[in-house]
């Protein structure tokens, strides 16, 4: 991964927390294997939650139950042949 993507890592950090915006989290990872993406964002994600207090155990079982309730209503749909909600 480009480190001129990550040099200013916490400015980013501190834009998501000021503007409630987070989309800039995917940019510059295009091109990049998925696992190191998935790594660049996960630690992202890891510095909002310490900059606002979240704790980042309960982010991942809240995350976790997301998940599951997800891909429980895909295979739903997929078996019923209905669009997943």
């Amino acid at each position: 991964m480009p480190q001129e993507f990550r040099r200013n890592w916490f400015r980013k950090v501190a834009d998501v927390i000021r503007s409630r915006h987070y989309t800039w989290l995917g940019q510059g990872l295009g091109g990049a294997p998925v696992d190191e993406a998935m790594v660049t964002l996960t630690a992202d994600v890891m510095h909002v939650c310490k900059r606002q207090g979240i704790d980042i155990n309960w982010l991942i079982e809240q995350s976790k139950a997301k998940f599951e309730q997800e891909e429980k209503a895909l295979a739903h749909s997929e078996a019923t042949g209905r669009t997943a909600a």
